[in-house]
């Protein structure tokens, strides 16, 4: 046996390390899952999730810095992550209303986070406690969108422009999550989003229309 069979110093290789970190966060994720749903979100400590998923409290904050962070888990803050990389990389000369539509359709979600998210939706409906969570995670949606927009056209973030097309986003993507969790609809989510999308930015033109701040429309 070599020392990549065994790792550096004895340690697993990494391959193994990765899937055992991926097994101990998702065992995390359904612990809290599990115990906002039986006790409450304000009820549940961080102790509990831990014990409950068998793990040290100090190894729930290697993968999570709160509660907060835990109930949305990857789904919800890696969204925003994976959304500034595709934004950042996005061609300049593409109008802004067109690349974050691309974008967008870029990060539809995928079945696996679909079901993840499915679970969190549910249990929001259940607690109304926890809806300031999601609130909090749209309103960060909707900051880095505007301060894309804002930076591609050169307009002030607060211009009506930047904050119509974050806007038109965020509630697509909002009016989607709410259609597919009712059940009610054959269409997937990515198609209700992308729909909602183009109905909310019917109106939007791809270059923003309104004058610099302190000029007056000709």
């Amino acid at each position: 046996m070599t020392t990549s069979d065994l790792g550096i110093l004895g340690e697993p290789p990494a391959g193994r390390r990765e899937r055992k970190k991926q097994e101990t966060r998702a065992a995390l994720e359904q612990a809290a899952l599990r115990l906002f749903a039986e006790k409450g979100y304000e009820q549940t400590t961080v102790d509990e999730i831990a014990a409950e998923a068998d793990v040290a409290v100090r190894t729930f904050f290697r993968y999570f810095s709160s509660k907060q962070h835990v109930l949305f888990g990857d789904v919800g803050h890696q969204r925003i992550n994976h959304l500034c990389t595709a934004l950042a990389a996005a061609p300049t000369g593409t109008p802004p209303l067109e690349a974050v539509r691309a974008v967008l359709d870029a990060l539809d979600l995928d079945r696996d986070e679909q079901e993840q998210l499915n679970q969190r939706l549910r249990l929001l409906k259940e607690q109304p406690a926890l809806v300031g969570m999601y609130l909090m995670l749209n309103h960060q949606l909707r900051q880095t969108l505007v301060d894309f927009v804002a930076h591609r056209t050169g307009l002030p973030s607060t211009d009506p422009y930047p904050l119509l097309v974050a806007g038109a986003a965020v509630t697509s993507w909002d009016v989607a999550l709410h259609v597919w969790l009712a059940g009610e609809n054959s269409r997937s989510m990515a198609e209700l989003r992308r729909a909602a999308f183009a109905a909310l930015t019917a109106g939007i033109p791809a270059e923003p229309p309104f004058p610099p701040a302190g000029e007056e429309p000709a």
